[in-house]
């Protein structure tokens, strides 16, 4: 065989690796995208599992995160509370009131103290006029039937006594109840906070995840060579 006759096996083979090296780089890419994509679903869903778990006695939902994951993102995604409608007026109005409830609650909070050591003051002064009472009008009232309007004004004095002890612990029982319901229903709302939050983060994560699967799919397959065929 003369050597003009021989095919040119070292361009053949290197036209062969040139296409190799060429041709994986767009399939490697999309690979890429999707891994990508694979990855940050995995680290958004461990996210909206964790917001979704969070209560009141484990974590306390910042003014930035409820004014974002609460009000704004829902509104911009369209997602409403059930029996609450979110538009751009209502989160303005929720703000209003919010700063409205901090300083009644602040004042609330004063007065209450005022008025718990009002009652503590009471809670040890009353028994003392108790007696003075019962003492001078033991003095006033005078029955002659040998001396038994002393032991009549202590033993009402004694009953006062008691009556005054368990309505002061029946308040007090009364006060641990219902702080023990409104911390409840405080935490039951905290907990819905956070599982809205949850949600919201799920549908953006839903959102800007089929973008992004759509846009590098398209981007893919119109950057591959002889996709379209005229």
């Amino acid at each position: 065989m003369a050597l003009s006759d021989r095919p040119n096996v070292p361009s053949v083979v290197g036209a062969l690796g040139g296409y190799t090296r060429v041709c994986p780089a767009r399939p490697r890419t999309y690979f890429n995208c999707i891994m990508f994509m694979v990855a940050s679903s995995v680290v958004s869903t461990v996210l909206i599992l964790n917001y979704h778990h969070r209560s009141a006695e484990t974590h306390e939902m910042s003014p930035m995160v409820k004014s974002l994951f609460l009000q704004w993102l829902p509104w911009v995604l369209r997602l409403n509370r059930p029996g609450e409608k979110i538009t751009r007026k209502t989160i303005m109005m929720n703000n209003k009131m919010r700063e409205l409830e901090l300083k009644e609650r602040s004042s609330k909070s004063l007065l209450a103290n005022v008025l718990d050591i009002d009652d503590d003051f009471r809670a040890h002064t009353l028994p003392h006029t108790h007696t003075t009472n019962t003492n001078n009008t033991a003095g006033f009232i005078r029955v002659p039937h040998g001396g038994h309007s002393v032991d009549d004004s202590h033993l009402v004095h004694t009953c006062m006594s008691s009556c005054t002890r368990e309505l002061n612990l029946i308040l007090k029982e009364i006060r641990i109840i219902t702080d023990k319901m409104r911390k409840e229903d405080e935490e039951s709302d905290v907990k819905n906070d956070w599982r809205f939050a949850a949600m919201v983060l799920d549908r953006l994560c839903l959102i800007i995840f089929t973008l992004f699967t759509i846009t590098a799919t398209v981007a893919v397959l119109l950057s591959a060579p002889h996709i379209i065929v005229p």
